[in-house]
């Protein structure tokens, strides 16, 4: 008999902990700054590698740790961060996981910060929350994994410029 398999995901709260505590910074901030901030706060880590520093959430023990940290060569635009270990074979299982979750997180979400909008593109499903400070919180949920994304305020204007 094979041992089940299990997954892991952040709870909805320790999701949306980590997205108000980005829509709390004092925007905006540049790439260094929120590293440093996410190391403090959340004890992840920084690796460098070919002089460039990325950052791992290595607390969580997902299968994939890295944070994605986007931004001109000023102010930060977004944060992106996976909610959940990366599926490696999709299952009704994985789906069942990922879907229930999904909707954990969203209804933390709309607690903390009333209505989302809701979208549905290619397989996968989002919910989103635009903030009184300009900012915008997306959670995902993809057929492999959850994710959650911080877009600061300076991003979601320099979208709005690029016509998104």
């Amino acid at each position: 008999m094979t041992e089940p398999v299990t997954w892991k995901a952040m709870s909805p709260a320790e999701v949306c902990d980590v997205m108000d505590f980005w829509a709390a910074a004092d925007w905006p901030l540049s790439e260094d700054e929120v590293q440093r901030l996410a190391v403090e706060r959340f004890g992840w880590s920084i690796e460098v590698e070919d002089g460039v520093s990325y950052l791992m959430n290595d607390v969580s023990g997902f299968t994939i740790p890295d944070v994605s940290t986007i931004g001109s060569k000023g102010p930060l635009s977004y944060i992106s961060l996976r909610a959940s270990d990366v599926i490696r074979r999709i299952t009704p299982e994985s789906t069942d996981f990922l879907g229930d979750n999904f909707v954990l997180m969203v209804r933390e979400g709309q607690q903390r910060w009333g209505n989302q909008t809701m979208r549905k593109p290619d397989g996968a499903e989002s919910a989103s929350w635009n903030l009184h400070s300009g900012a915008r919180i997306t959670l995902n949920c993809n057929p492999k994994s959850l994710s959650a994304m911080f877009q600061t305020p300076q991003g979601v204007e320099l979208d709005r410029k690029l016509g998104y």
